[in-house]
């Protein structure tokens, strides 16, 4: 009789939780009608922590690695670079140099065909919460490794779920970075049906010069644009006190010479061994990683696969990588107008005035600090950072509306999406504030009206926007 009451209350309560997990599900299915549908944030580079040997004892984090693996790492190649000074060996240096990066970062290297070696996994979980609100996004993170082609049918079984958790037919989305190469990959595959509208943040749609640059074997340390980097960039990212304080050293070692001396320095170094580099480290660890390609600019293309993949590239991983340039970044104007025409609106928003990475020759190209602004306004016609138009350019396109900046450095006219594309000046990357919310909820309140939804209908957001981290504000320019 025990036993037969012991049973007889175990199927009585898996019952009860069986019926519970079936009502849950029932009732987060159900049509939500709070006229807000969620927002899936698809995250930058990075965004998904990767682990080598994943849930066993030999795990570790190798995206992005801890900051003991850094300071380990400089450890070890400190002895090195203090034979380099007094010997000049760069051999040694080098020696020394590519073991000891390769440790750090040659787990990230892609099997040749540019799938992810087994060893290497995420640990990304779907979302349970069903509670959706404009100041809530779900999180798509991914392996930015991997061909966008592949993330792209995740990010499809990703909306899928949040539709079905929320009980919303669409979802919103708002890319940064990388997440608008993903972005645009999912609506090459599967269109724009389950999309309310689209917000890019900063993406390289059209590539970076930097991938370009690094991709062809391109390096070059510039003194002006270091220093200018060290202007632009730093009072936008760090305290006003700290930001002053490194400039007052930049400029005493510029003005004394030594800035020079050290980047004289820093280029022979470069002379000597970035050949070697690039050869036994950047090309094997880079090369079959399909989401960096996606970086790489149009007018790079050709010569960034002759020097990454030689003579005879891996036919599957080359397939991949042309899939992604021909049909999707060299058809980025196509795709968007596509979506835009179907009646999903978007916001291209392209930050400018800040002084990009500068270790490659295309350092004069104005733009975010990481993404060039033609690339990411998607065909923007641009001055050379700190310099203007002319004051006899005429806008290239005319469509009845006035695209050129206040500072006539800007002419919007041959964007893809001419109305649909903002500027934010003196924005790094994707570095937001509460102005950016204000912006972004505005666009996703209104886009029941998509006709409403462009860079002539609101007055407080203009094409051409001023970026106030102090203030948290975005205003017009003037």
């Amino acid at each position: 009789m025990k036993r037969f009451f012991k049973v007889s209350v175990s199927l009585f309560l898996v019952l009860v939780l069986s019926a519970s997990v079936v009502l849950q599900t029932a009732a987060a299915s159900e049509k939500c009608n709070c006229g807000e549908e969620p927002i899936i944030y698809v995250a930058a580079l990075g965004s998904a922590t990767l682990y080598q040997n994943a849930d066993t004892e030999d795990e570790k984090v190798v995206f992005r690695p801890e900051t003991m693996t850094y300071v380990k790492l400089i450890a070890r190649l400190l002895p090195s670079v203090a034979i380099l000074i007094v010997n000049k060996d760069y051999d040694m240096f080098t020696d020394a140099l590519i073991p000891a990066v390769n440790d750090v970062f040659g787990p990230l290297a892609n099997a040749e065909n540019g799938d992810s070696t087994a060893d290497i996994t995420t640990k990304e979980e779907l979302p349970t919460d069903p509670t959706h609100t404009l100041d809530h996004n779900y999180y798509f993170g991914y392996d930015f490794r991997a061909d966008p082609l592949v993330v792209a049918k995740d990010l499809d079984k990703y909306i899928d779920h949040i539709r079905e958790l929320t009980g919303h037919d669409k979802v919103r989305l708002r890319a940064s970075s990388m997440g608008g190469v993903m972005t645009m990959a999912y609506f090459e595959q599967f269109g724009c049906e389950k999309i309310k509208s689209v917000i890019f943040q900063n993406c390289p749609i059209s590539g970076t010069a930097v991938a370009g640059d690094l991709f062809c074997g391109r390096l070059e340390i510039n003194q002006d644009s270091l220093y200018r980097y060290g202007a632009t960039a730093l009072p936008l990212i760090m305290d006003k006190g700290l930001s002053d304080f490194l400039m007052v050293i930049i400029n005493v070692l510029k003005y004394s010479g030594v800035l020079g001396a050290l980047i004289n320095v820093v280029n022979r170094v470069v002379d000597n061994c970035a050949d070697r580099v690039f050869d036994e480290l950047l090309v094997p660890v880079f090369k079959a990683n399909c989401g960096i390609w996606s970086f790489v600019p149009d007018e790079y293309y050709k010569d960034a696969k002759a020097f990454m993949l030689g003579d005879n590239p891996n036919a599957e991983l080359e397939a991949r990588i042309d899939y992604y340039h021909y049909n999707v970044q060299c058809k980025a104007g196509e795709i968007l107008n596509g979506v835009l025409d179907s009646g999903v609106p978007v916001m291209i928003l392209a930050a400018w005035g800040v002084q990009r990475t500068p270790l490659v020759p295309t350092w004069h190209n104005d733009s975010d600090g990481t993404v060039d602004l033609k690339y990411s306004s998607v065909g923007a016609t641009v001055a050379p950072l700190g310099e203007s138009l002319g004051d006899d350019y005429t806008q290239k396109i005319n469509d009845g509306h006035n695209h050129m900046s206040p500072d006539n450095h800007i002419d919007a006219s041959t964007c893809a999406l001419p109305d649909n594309t903002w500027f934010a000046k003196d924005m790094v990357h994707c570095t937001t504030h509460d102005g950016h919310g204000e912006l972004y909820k505005w666009f996703f309140m209104n886009d029941n009206n998509p006709e409403m939804l462009n860079v002539h209908s609101n007055p407080a957001y203009p094409q051409f926007l001023q970026n106030n981290i102090a203030e948290q504000t975005l205003t017009p320019q003037k």
